[in-house]
């Protein structure tokens, strides 16, 4: 297994200037994730811990959504910037602004979920006792629609086919 590994990253090594593109496009995607989770995740403790303050309002949650989208936006594009401009030359790799992107991209979601475990007293081991309020609440939602009606009675219609 390990040989195939090592093959696939002699190809890609080798290839760099044609994968350096992909590479960087999946490293803002698998940024955009994390960090959309991280905000998601800040938005909640903030909406816990500061109930009164006019950004965890429910009036100002687009705001709050747009402006921590353009932060998402801004740093998952600046981590895979890095990526791309450490990727510039494959007889420099590795270099040791590629391995502390990397290691900063992995670490910094780990650290925010310990960090949301010890504020928020939950743990993986508790089976997640009560969630936090949701930020979005059912009553900004519209009703649900009405029943369908019936359609005949269960001996008259048969798949479509009359009895």
């Amino acid at each position: 297994m390990a040989l195939i590994v090592v093959n696939i990253a002699v190809f890609i090594v080798k290839h760099l200037a044609a994968f350096r593109w992909s590479i960087a496009i999946l490293a803002f995607v698998s940024g955009m994730m994390l960090n959309s989770w991280i905000g998601l995740k800040i938005y909640r403790l903030f909406q816990k811990r500061y109930r009164e303050h006019a950004l965890a309002s429910d009036v100002n949650q687009d705001v709050v959504l747009i402006g921590g989208m353009a932060v998402v936006i801004g740093v998952s594009f600046i981590t895979a910037l890095f990526c791309y401009l450490g990727l510039s030359n494959e007889a420099s790799l590795p270099n040791a602004m590629t391995f502390l992107t990397g290691i900063f991209a992995i670490a910094v979601p780990f650290a925010f979920q310990f960090v949301f475990e010890r504020v928020l007293g939950r743990s993986p081991k508790q089976g997640g006792a009560e969630l936090p309020a949701n930020p979005f609440p059912s009553a900004l939602l519209p009703p649900a629609p009405p029943p369908p009606a019936p359609m005949g009675q269960p001996s008259q219609r048969w798949f479509g086919r009359q009895r």
